[in-house]
């Protein structure tokens, strides 16, 4: 919901034949925090290094030095992007030994992330 206006206020009028069509969708309207945290997320995945960061988490804890190998990048570009992940709470990092082993925060997520690569992929290839 708009968190302005109340509902029954919420009519349009240039669609006059059913002008109570937006208030049903209002009803169902997260609020607008819903969207900001989920926005703050997806501005975190936009960058197809962090994407593929996160991806590899979905199979399993990794480090920066596995990492950096898997993408074929620095150890420092990927400790950079492991900071963004991180405070935007996607990721966490564990102590083994003398190495940090980077994890999803939500075992839930891992199964969010594989989907919305592979259907957006799919989408962005012209696929319906």
């Amino acid at each position: 919901m708009n968190g302005k206006r109340p509902i029954e206020e919420i009519v349009c009028d240039a669609y006059n034949e059913d002008p109570t069509r937006v208030q049903r969708v209002a009803r169902k309207m997260p609020l607008d925090e819903a969207f900001e945290s989920a926005s703050l997320l997806l501005k975190a995945m936009a960058d197809p290094v962090r994407l593929r960061i996160l991806y590899a988490l979905t199979q399993q804890p990794l480090c920066v030095c596995e990492l950096a190998t898997l993408l074929d990048s620095s150890p420092p570009a990927i400790s950079y992007h492991l900071r963004i992940l991180t405070l935007a709470g996607l990721v966490k990092a564990r102590k083994e030994g003398k190495f940090a082993c980077y994890y999803l925060r939500n075992k839930s997520l891992a199964n969010t992330i594989r989907l919305l690569v592979e259907k957006l992929s799919r989408f962005a290839g012209g696929e319906k």
